[in-house]
């Protein structure tokens, strides 16, 4: 009797390491798809993006707090260069300069906007 090669089933915590740590570096490292995972090591696509979730979220966890940081730093660095710019918005200025300040000023703005939405979305939706 011929013996039948394993597809897939329960795998052992060992082989669930292995795999992970195959499926990190194939995914992170090496920039492979999910479904390319599979095929390579001969297991379900379904197998490798819960693998490729739980790396994502593991990494969210490490990163929460430092990215909380840096989105802070960011924040308070666009609205004080936002405050300079509206203080050199002065009598005088020729019309090119302040069409400038006002652009650059609009830009920070947006910057700012799209740090509050990436904030709220990802509050929202922990799994992006």
């Amino acid at each position: 009797m011929a013996q039948i090669q394993k597809m897939g089933g329960p795998y052992t915590k060992q082989q669930q390491e292995d795999r992970k740590i195959k499926v990190f570096e194939l995914h992170f490292e090496q920039g492979y798809s999910a479904v390319q995972i599979a095929k390579m090591l001969d297991v379900n696509r379904n197998t490798i993006n819960k693998d490729i979730e739980s790396w994502y979220s593991e990494i969210r966890k490490e990163q929460s707090h430092s990215n909380k940081d840096w989105f802070d730093k960011q924040l308070l660095r666009l609205e004080f260069q936002r405050a300079r710019l509206q203080e050199s918005l002065v009598d005088g200025l020729s019309y090119k300069d302040r069409m400038q300040i006002e652009k650059s000023i609009t830009h920070i703005d947006l910057s700012i906007a799209s740090f509050v939405v990436k904030i709220e979305v990802s509050k929202k939706y922990k799994h992006l």
